[in-house]
């Protein structure tokens, strides 16, 4: 009988234990995460052109028939995204992704991987209405293409 009541205790204990153990990974903390007291964005690496010219651009943003103008940060549940567009003539030339940040590695390999993708395709569709969402980067995808639009209406001077 007290082998038996043993056996039931140490089963009771183990069950217990084993419902209880936490199966979560541990959170990394970004201090820069837009969810923190205070979102700073911080810029990703500018990209360089190769044997191409910069022209020194003017401080109100125009250059002959180019405009250069930076869409709102936007923020989403992970991400703070900010999207700067060059307008040559009308049509969209250049795109630039000025600010993106993440809330842990995990969201920064997910921006990391959508970002190109979303920049080909913008400059492919010239502008946000022929874009699709990236698989697995819903918010970023959003919240990319709302900055982007926001930063053409507002080069074609309509905000």
């Amino acid at each position: 009988m007290r082998r038996a009541l043993a056996a039931l205790v140490v089963t009771v204990v183990a069950v217990w234990l084993l419902v209880s153990y936490e199966t979560r990974p541990p959170r990394t903390v970004n201090p820069n995460a837009p969810l923190g007291p205070d979102p700073t964005p911080r810029a990703i690496a500018p990209r360089t052109k190769a044997a191409e010219p910069t022209p020194t651009p003017r401080p109100d943003g125009v250059d002959g028939d180019s405009r250069t103008v930076t869409g709102p940060a936007t923020i989403t549940p992970f991400s703070v995204i900010q999207v700067q567009v060059t307008l040559t003539k009308g049509r969209l030339t250049d795109v630039v992704t000025v600010a993106l940040t993440g809330d842990g590695p995990h969201t920064d390999a997910i921006n990391a991987r959508a970002e190109p993708i979303l920049r080909r395709e913008a400059l492919r569709a010239g502008g946000a209405k022929g874009i699709d969402a990236v698989s697995g980067a819903t918010y970023t995808t959003a919240s990319w293409k709302q900055s982007l639009q926001a930063a053409i209406d507002k080069a074609k001077g309509r905000d």
